[in-house]
């Protein structure tokens, strides 16, 4: 049988390469570390974005295991920024182009008894063969190697790749298994038993006698229906577990293991149907980067950022703009019932001969390792934002097709009149940044056969709007935030509207760094609803406060309800973001009157209150006041304001408490200065310190200065693999608020192998 051993602790490390380094001897100026890992540490902004453009030294020491020894041995890199060389016990075993792909390579030959090395030359410099470079991209990709390695040990004969394929008819799932399968040895007469788990319970079982040449082959298993399974779909993700056995003389020669859903998804000119239901989609485009660290974060942080998005803003689509992402958060978002567009690598360019091999072959890693996740329900196969190249978009859709042809095909625009070669047109629409935003549909998102040029409809999908042509920074006075509020609001009020699209995905869900021809002149993009840290700005809330009541009840003021941030001297206009039937609001020690959804937002299920009416004067006393939430004529939820609002408190809110030290484990912890009322201070900028003790480490400085009021950190575990305590202790700098110390518990993780 196969088995799969993790090998990200306990690396050595050094920012340049020599022909010296390949042996992996003289290890005394490495440094220790375990991955994932990133070239250099930035800081949160104003650095050089040519800090991790380097060629870096990786070196892995490890014995094989006694029960591998003679066994196959395949290593695989799930990401490693941009491309690498592997060089094992001084051999060089292959090379990969390409920082987005997973990367295997068969070390056999080259492995010793006793100790082995793996050397990995990184070179982190953009390259113009390997999209996206070639020309400028509005994002970093900084370097390393910054998801998982894992080293499978593999019999003679072994199965590779399984891509679950099915066709639902009348409720009934059409089964058609395609098995990939290596053979070393010589070709044998074997047989693949399959099962299919519901909760760890046996529900399908079939086999197949199959003809295993040498050197590998690949069998179909088709010809078997499963009556009326449970189907996968937004509320509820359904999933099933496929086991799949190559057996040879009746004894089982090796096991894949792997994960499904059934659901059918249909991109038609009227809409996008799920299950054969009707679901606009609602989402926003997501960067795999955070601060400091870049993209080398752990699976933890990884699938956050999938419950964030399902969970806390209560979209139910994403964009993996503009690469393929981490399994562990497409795992996340099949097991959340996140509806995943995932896209190939590229930002503008399209290069010559070399460039479209890399972009070809990123379609066909792209689509045979995230085959079988039901939340992907469509392939961009397009540069992003790039012109028109029908040959090679042509070839781009063929080989798409080949594939896989249960899911449609798209690609991302930011032209009109442009050639659809694809299934769904896919276009940018920034249209509202050039009108009121008060006004809605086709002022805020053109019409699509504006946009296609075409004379008929055909599938059509937004798949960015605002961001970069309106950032807001945490800390932006509150007129531009409500502008930011109001466009979001207005895009998705004519998304649910308009009946010739399928839905809108916004630009997009979190900052990120950036290289100096885009962004503030910080090397930050500020175009997300929420910040680098995963805290949110204002217009968070228009989607969050989409959620029903039922589930949970929203009522967040867009304002800091003060009089003399807005013009005029004056608290209004502000917005309530909420899920209440109306507010009231009090203020001057009175109600001021009742407010209610606004009807220039009516698509919304709940549109922001506009709150435009201040009876007072300037020269009167501000007493602050309170906003009311009611539902069915009843109070719900409240906010109070004082008038001197002053720094009362921090709160300080871990994502997780308990942590693996097995392999690199990772925890967000979210800080907020509040005032006496439990409401941010955006405007305070104070610095919160951070002290951890043993078993754990601080990402980034460990002194922190405050942005918007607020501001977050990840700590990590260190691999020791036994179970301990450890503290994390967070410090409110010049004030009087109390230090506030979390004890974290840290615990072997019991379903992995390590070297």
């Amino acid at each position: 049988m196969q088995s799969k051993w993790n090998m990200n602790p306990g690396w050595y490390f050094k920012p340049d390469f020599n022909e010296n380094d390949i042996a992996g001897e003289n290890l005394a100026d490495y440094e220790c570390i375990d991955l994932p890992h990133t070239v250099k540490e930035l800081p949160y902004n104003c650095f050089s974005h040519d800090e991790t453009a380097l060629c870096c030294t990786y070196v892995k020491k490890f014995t094989v295991p006694q029960e591998c020894e003679g066994k196959n041995a395949v290593i695989e890199f799930e990401g490693v920024m941009t491309q690498h060389k592997l060089y094992v016990n001084g051999a060089l075993a292959g090379e990969h182009r390409g920082g987005y792909s997973r990367w295997r390579c068969d070390i056999t030959q080259w492995m010793a008894k006793g100790e082995n090395t793996l050397v990995v030359m990184v070179d982190s410099r953009e390259d113009k063969d390997i999209p996206p470079f070639g020309y400028t991209i509005d994002y970093l990709t900084y370097g390393g190697i910054y998801r998982d390695v894992n080293l499978y040990f593999l019999p003679q004969a072994w199965l590779d790749t399984v891509l679950f394929r099915y066709r639902l008819t009348g409720g009934d799932a059409e089964m058609a298994p395609e098995v990939h399968l290596e053979n070393k040895a010589d070709a044998f007469e074997g047989v693949l038993h399959l099962e299919l788990l519901e909760d760890g319970r046996c529900v399908k079982r079939w086999e197949r006698s199959v003809t295993v040449e040498e050197g590998g082959s690949t069998a179909t298993l088709a010809g078997e229906s499963f009556s009326k399974p449970t189907l996968w779909d937004l509320e509820d993700p359904h999933l099933y577990t496929v086991r799949v056995t190559l057996y040879k003389d009746g004894a089982a020669l090796d096991r894949h293991t792997l994960r499904i859903g059934f659901r059918t998804v249909e991109c038609k000119p009227e809409g996008f149907y799920l299950n054969g239901r009707a679901v606009k989609l609602v989402g926003l485009d997501r960067h795999q980067s955070y601060p400091y660290s870049g993209y080398a974060m752990p699976a933890r942080a990884q699938k956050k950022d999938a419950e964030i998005l399902r969970n806390y803003l209560h979209v139910n689509t994403v964009r993996t703009s503009h690469y393929m992402q981490s399994e562990d958060f497409l795992d996340r978002c099949d097991e959340l019932g996140l509806l995943v567009f995932s896209e190939m690598p590229g930002w503008g360019y399209i290069g010559g001969e070399a460039f479209k091999e890399n972009a070809l072959q990123n379609i066909r890693d792209m689509i045979t390792v995230e085959y079988n996740h039901p939340s992907i329900f469509i392939w961009s196969i397009r540069i992003n934002e790039s012109d028109d190249d029908d040959a090679f978009y042509t070839q781009t859709n063929e080989l798409a097709k080949s594939l896989d042809t249960s899911r449609a095909t798209t690609g991302v625009r930011c032209i009109t009149n442009s050639h659809l070669i694809e299934d769904v047109y896919t276009f940018n629409d920034f249209i509202h940044y050039s009108h009121p935003v008060k006004h809605y549909r086709e002022v805020v998102l053109l019409n699509q056969q504006k946009v296609t040029g075409l004379t008929h409809k055909v599938p059509y999908l937004v798949s960015e709007y605002c961001g970069h042509v309106f950032p807001v920074k945490p800390f932006d006075c509150e007129e531009k935030q409500m502008r930011h509020v109001q466009i979001h609001a207005a895009v998705q009020s004519a998304n649910m509207l308009r009946k010739d699209a399928m839905g809108a995905i916004g630009w997009c869900a979190f900052d990120y760094n950036t290289h100096g021809d885009y962004g503030s002149g910080d090397k930050i993009c500020y175009h997300g609803v929420m910040d680098m840290f995963r805290i949110p700005k204002y217009a968070a809330q228009v989607y969050r406060s989409q959620v029903s009541p039922q589930k949970e009840i929203v009522l967040e003021p867009a304002t800091v309800f003060a009089r003399g941030e807005n013009d005029d001297n004056r608290p209004i206009p502000f917005a309530v973001l909420t899920n209440c039937d109306y507010i009231e609001v009090e203020a001057y020690g009175r109600s001021i009157g009742k407010f209610f959804p606004s009807l220039s937002y009516c698509g919304l299920a709940h549109p922001p209150i506009i709150v435009d009416e201040d009876p007072g004067r300037w020269q009167d006393i501000w007493e602050g006041g309170a906003i009311i939430g009611y539902l069915n004529g009843k109070e719900a939820a409240r906010r109070t304001y004082s008038r001197d609002a002053h720094l009362a408190g921090l709160a300080v809110t871990p994502d997780d408490l308990v942590l693996n030290n097995t392999v690199v484990d990772s925890t967000r912890f979210a800080c907020r200065f509040l005032d006496q009322n439990q409401n941010l201070l955006p405007f305070y900028n104070g610095v919160v310190q951070v002290e951890v003790s043993e078993g754990l480490k601080v990402i980034g400085p460990k002194t922190i200065a405050v942005v918007g009021g607020s501001i977050g950190f990840w700590v990590k575990t260190t691999p020791i693999n036994k179970k301990m305590e450890a503290t994390v202790t967070v410090r409110a700098l010049n004030t009087s608020i109390p230090d506030q110390v979390f004890c974290l518990r840290l615990e072997p993780q019991k379903d992995i192998l390590v070297l």
